[in-house]
């Protein structure tokens, strides 16, 4: 049953476009006011920023030209590195009222935008700048595109459309490949999006994405292909296959980036769809399946055979906020649902890392009680769930705000040190290091990890200081921070920054001479500390990385 287009839930439109100017005013407030310190990816996309290309590293160009562009008009501080991202989601939030909109009607289409705003994933992706941030608009695009064209609706204006978001979102991030899968699939199973693509405005959207790919493509060419090598690295296909305890891990990520109600909806929609499939023809539902499992499906495998990182699956929540907006529109009353999401929001919250156990224990305790007092006011619709839900974000959106923005002692109070450490202390880190070169007229600086390379990359930008290098482990680079190595016109007097112990004599080793000279301590709040044990060495003769360097070093003991 397809829901009404009518008008009659314009009080519903009112609401999203009263909540998108809100959400975009307030996130870009926070960034304007926030005090915490660009983190090590954020400054390796800065750095890249300095020299736009049509490819890097380990990523798509898009990033870089985004900060790129907002740099270029307000500076290299770290709100203008930010400052586009919460325009950026506020477009993805349009693009898919405008999906539910045509799909469903204004109601589920005004939720389904609000759901996105107040995603988890989304709240804390638009305090940061983020290759997920730079892609969602043009896969939210690319959903809102594509069923226009199936609605045959301004075909060439729409195939235009989809073109450039097809090719835009590839060179945002590799992940815009799930939407290619999804086109794929609904052209094979539903008639109307396969007529609209076989004519020939749809040899136009083909053309025009790959024309905008085609830089890349070369690049990567005469680059030796590193941005795909380095993606297909990530995916760690060579360790320990068959991880079932990943099983676990995968669904509470899922979880905390969609939000456990959204994502318990989804799930229940899911098995739904499944027990009705040859029962009833294509619809608008399994058209926008279409764009969800196969993303689930993959980083589900990803995770057990291997790894996944909890926002690999992103791209499958832009249709599924479509989806969970229109099942609970039309779902009846149940109250097992309501009691089964209870007690797996209390498992969820106990599971959760990073948080105190008491406060685990408090916090799942009242959300459970809180969710069956709500499903009795509720009566139990499934509305009043979602809502629920996103209430929940909601409250996650102004906590992480305040924390955000406010002193270090209200992260330190809440536990949360920890999930905030890497945005903290690198202005400190840097003018330590600093200050360390200077004490011996340092002719360049190293580090023994990537993160601390670009962290100290970006807090030195404004001051003269020695060439900051990046020790190799390996013989080839295996990182951006690794392509520059030390020669020897500058090895004469190198500082050493160390993090980790167990590698101080391999990177010492490297050395003709090195002296321990000390340490440096940089709180990040409670507990937390960042700790660099400092060297002073000179002569740099790095040794063949073979299976006998490897394992020719006592990694319990640091050589001086």
């Amino acid at each position: 049953m397809k829901i009404s287009h009518s008008n009659s839930h314009s009080p519903y439109i009112i609401l999203f476009l009263a909540f998108l100017a809100l959400a975009l005013l307030v996130r870009l407030i926070a960034i304007l006011v926030s005090p915490l310190d660009i983190g090590p990816d954020e400054a390796q996309y800065w750095r890249w920023a300095q020299e736009p290309a049509f490819g890097y590293y380990s990523k798509p160009p898009l990033i870089a030209w985004v900060i790129f562009s907002t740099t270029s008009l307000f500076g290299n501080s770290e709100w203008a590195i930010r400052i586009s991202v919460p325009i950026l989601h506020t477009v993805s939030a349009v693009a898919l009222f405008g999906l539910g909109k045509s799909v469903y009607g204004e109601r589920v289409g005004s939720m389904a935008a609000i759901g996105y705003l107040l995603m988890p994933g989304v709240i804390v992706s638009s305090a940061i700048i983020s290759t997920d941030g730079v892609l969602l608009p043009f896969f939210c695009g690319g959903l809102y595109f594509l069923w226009k064209l199936r609605s045959e609706q301004r075909l060439w204006l729409n195939s235009l459309g989809l073109g450039l978001c097809i090719g835009l979102g590839m060179l945002a991030k590799y992940a815009m490949i799930y939407f290619v899968i999804g086109t794929v699939l609904v052209a094979i199973f539903d008639k109307p999006t396969r007529s609209a693509l076989l004519r020939a405005n749809g040899l136009l959207i083909i053309i025009l994405s790959l024309l905008i790919i085609a830089p890349h493509v070369f690049w990567n060419a005469t680059n030796q292909f590193q941005t795909v090598g380095h993606t297909v690295d990530n995916a760690n296909l060579g360790g320990t296959l068959l991880n079932f305890e990943n099983i676990l891990r995968f669904l509470i990520d899922q979880m905390g980036v969609f939000g456990p109600i959204s994502f318990l909806i989804l799930i229940a929609g899911i098995l739904f769809t499944f027990r009705t499939i040859g029962r009833e023809s294509f619809s608008e539902n399994h058209w926008l399946l279409c764009f969800v499992i196969p993303v689930l499906t993959i980083v589900f495998v990803q995770a057990v055979i291997s790894r996944a990182n909890a926002n690999w699956a992103a791209t499958a929540y832009p249709a599924a906020s479509v989806l969970i907006a229109a099942w609970v529109v039309r779902a009846n009353p149940s109250p097992l649902i309501w009691r089964l999401a209870s007690i797996a929001l209390v498992l969820a919250i106990l599971f959760t890392p990073g948080i105190p156990s008491l406060v685990k224990i408090i916090v799942g305790i009242l959300l459970g009680f809180g969710i069956l007092a709500l499903g009795l006011k509720f009566s139990y619709q499934l509305t009043g769930f979602l809502w629920t839900g996103f209430g929940l974000h909601l409250m996650v959106a102004i906590a992480l705000t305040a924390i955000s923005i406010g002193p270090i002692s209200w992260s330190e109070n809440l536990g949360l040190a920890n999930s905030f450490k890497r945005v903290r202390g690198w202005e400190e880190t840097a003018s330590l290091v600093l200050d360390a070169a200077k004490s011996f007229n340092a002719t360049a600086i190293m580090v023994d990890e990537r993160e601390y390379w670009h962290g100290l990359d970006y807090y030195l930008r404004e001051v003269k200081h020695p060439p900051l290098y990046s020790w190799r482990r390996f013989a080839s680079a295996k990182s951006f921070a690794e392509y520059e190595t030390l020669n020897d016109q500058n090895d004469d007097r190198v500082l050493i920054a160390s993090k980790f112990p167990d590698m101080q004599s391999r990177v010492l080793a490297d050395f003709e001479q090195s002296k321990s000279i000390g340490f440096i301590t940089v709180g990040l709040g409670s507990d937390k500390k960042r700790v660099l044990n400092l060297f002073y060495a000179s002569k740099f003769a790095p040794l063949e990385r073979n299976e006998d360097w490897e394992l020719g070093f006592n990694d319990s003991e640091a050589k001086e």
